[in-house]
């Protein structure tokens, strides 16, 4: 038995240094490694072989031969001399620009016949592309012993070619003469203070710092739009002169300021935008967004270049478009829970809502008194009653108490938004929801046991950009809304019933008591919905009954607001889940 055991153990040894020597030997196949040069430095390796010498010439001229000998992990694609022979050797920014192309930090090696990756950093900051065993079109010279070279600081592989240098898309776009959009962006250059590397080294005679001052480019649009950016994969349709002139004339009716040159600049800024693409490979007509997400609409045909940048692409085209509708001019839609800021004489009284019923998962409450004329339904014949209503069950309080601190005693508290709008008529909507059960269940009101549901109003105030900013002030009136005798509103929300309503310009309370607290001119008789409003009914530069037109492209001022019918401690509740601002804009446009 013991005799046995040992034959097996000694065929069981034997057959496993058989298998290692098997895949040892199937490894050095497959990678090619030269067992006898671990240990010495890339540059001794390129140095020693006869077919880099050149290579090794020009690390040596440009002074990168001591990184490849320090203990940085680095990878080497080295030409081999044939492939340098039409290098100017005495050249020695191409050659310091060649160099820096062939070096890349950390190990990239072939596995199962191709580079586990599509694009390769060199220690330029340019991205080089990969397909298969081509570098930029440069081939690997894939005789055994000629690539995955292992040396004792990095991977070495021989190259049949020279790597190119790639520009990138902004480098691409500067070699373009007199392009539009090129030169725009050049003149968006600014040099600045570079405040962390600049030196104070003293002070001048009043006490001013003097500094030893490093300037750097900035370029606010580079910045926005980073063609520049090696790190970046992007795409950039590259338009002729009128085909720039074209579209951009189309955008200025959208995009108006009150300065002329102010304008020109920012619809140039906004149709570079719009031409920076989200990575794509562009090889069918269709409609392709850019990085903001407005859709440029492209067809094959029209594509007269096709560069590969070392960040992404560039087509040259002859003609794109851009449409206007629902595209470059979208719907602006804004949850209540993004506001700018609010104002109530209680921060109590505000509460963000978690509610997954609402858009964006939340909506805005702020608790305060309703003053309604409520209806038995048993008997509508029945006298009308006027009930507080309150949105006190947020607070799990019973009923309204003057000193429990959670609801507002003041006039036109509000909370304000500040959407960036183009110039161009908006219809405004809003969806608020008041959820409170027995604001429609009837168990709230006193003399009644069944009633019509609570329904609730408030307003929205507006100034438009380049117009003082409407403000609420200490004595609760209203300056600057668009309009000094309207304002607008939708019908009242009702109790219980979640929608979208749109809102319209209602004419403002003529009562002199009324005067600046923006309090909606109303019909006591209340024979239908639409009495409440008494809606604006003329026109002007500013819009008509359901709309509002914005003079210049810019930030607007928004505040919704209560006390729309009664005033004092009656200035009413705030519900919003959302607005939205439609652009009104020819969906042929």
């Amino acid at each position: 038995m013991k005799n046995i055991k040992s034959i097996f153990n000694c065929l069981t040894i034997s057959l496993f240094l058989f298998v290692f020597a098997a895949c040892e030997s199937d490894w050095d196949d497959h990678t090619k490694i030269d067992n006898n040069i671990r240990g010495e430095s890339l540059m001794q390796v390129i140095s020693s072989n006869s077919e880099t010498s050149v290579f090794a010439s020009i690390l040596q001229k440009t002074g990168y031969d001591q990184l490849l000998k320090d203990d940085k992990m680095l990878t080497v694609f080295a030409p081999v001399n044939s492939a340098l022979t039409s290098v100017d050797m005495n050249d020695n920014d191409a050659l310091l620009n060649l160099v820096k192309n062939h070096i890349a930090y950390a190990s990239y090696t072939v596995e199962n016949g191709s580079f586990a990756t599509s694009k390769i950093q060199m220690v330029n900051s340019k991205y080089t592309t990969v397909n298969g065993l081509q570098i930029n079109g440069a081939s690997l010279d894939t005789e055994a012993g000629k690539y995955n070279i292992s040396a004792a600081n990095g991977i070495l592989h021989f190259m049949n070619g020279v790597i190119s240098t790639q520009k990138n898309i902004w480098e691409y776009l500067q070699a373009q003469p007199n392009n539009l959009q090129a030169e725009f962006i050049h003149s968006m250059d600014k040099l600045v203070m570079d405040m962390n590397k600049s030196v104070q080294i003293g002070v001048d005679p009043s006490g001013r710092p003097l500094y030893d001052t490093v300037w750097i480019n900035q370029n606010l649009l580079l910045d926005a739009f980073p063609i520049n950016d090696e790190s970046q994969d992007l795409t950039f349709a590259l338009l002729p002169n009128e085909v720039v002139t074209r579209i951009e004339a189309k955008y200025a009716k959208y995009f108006a300021r009150p300065i002329q040159t102010e304008q020109d600049s920012l619809v140039r800024a906004q149709l570079i935008g719009d031409c920076v693409l989200a990575p794509v490979l562009i090889n069918a007509d269709g409609r392709y967004a850019s990085i903001d997400g407005v859709l440029v609409d492209i067809s094959t045909a029209k594509i007269t270049e096709t560069y590969t940048a070392s960040n992404g692409l560039v087509y040259k085209l002859s003609d794109a478009d851009v449409k206007i509708y629902e595209n470059k001019v979208k719907t602006i839609f804004i949850e209540a829970e993004d506001f700018n800021s609010i104002f109530t004489d209680n921060r109590d009284a505000w509460s963000k809502r978690a509610k997954t019923t609402m858009s964006g998962g939340y909506d805005i409450l702020m608790n305060g008194f309703v003053t309604y004329v409520s209806k038995s339904i048993d008997n509508p014949l029945d006298s009308a009653v006027i009930t507080s209503i309150n949105g006190f069950e947020y607070q799990s309080l019973s009923s309204p108490d003057a000193n429990n601190g959670y609801w507002v005693r003041s006039n036109n508290c509000y909370i304000q938004f500040n959407p960036t709008i183009n110039s161009i008529a908006y219809k405004l909507y809003w969806s608020a929801y008041d959820d409170f059960l027995k604001h429609s269940d009837g168990t709230s009101i006193a003399n009644l046991k069944n009633h019509e549901p609570i329904k609730f109003s408030q307003k929205m105030l507006l100034s438009l950009p380049d117009q003082p900013v409407v403000t609420r002030g200490a004595d609760a009136k209203i300056t600057n809304n668009f309009s000094a005798t309207s304002a607008f509103a939708s019908n009242r929300i009702t109790a219980g019933v979640q929608e979208e309503k749109q809102l319209y310009r209602c004419l403002l309370s003529k009562v002199t008591a009324d005067d600046g607290l923006f309090v909606l001119s109303k019909n006591y008789q209340y024979t239908s919905e639409d009495d409440f409003f008494n809606h604006f009914t003329g026109s002007d530069a500013l819009g008509d009954k359901e709309t509002i037109i914005s003079p210049t492209y810019g930030k607007a001022t928004v505040l919704v607001a209560n006390t729309t019918e009664y005033k004092g401690n009656y200035a009413g509740m705030l519900f919003l889940d959302y607005i939205k601002l439609v652009p009104v804009v020819d969906p042929n446009d």
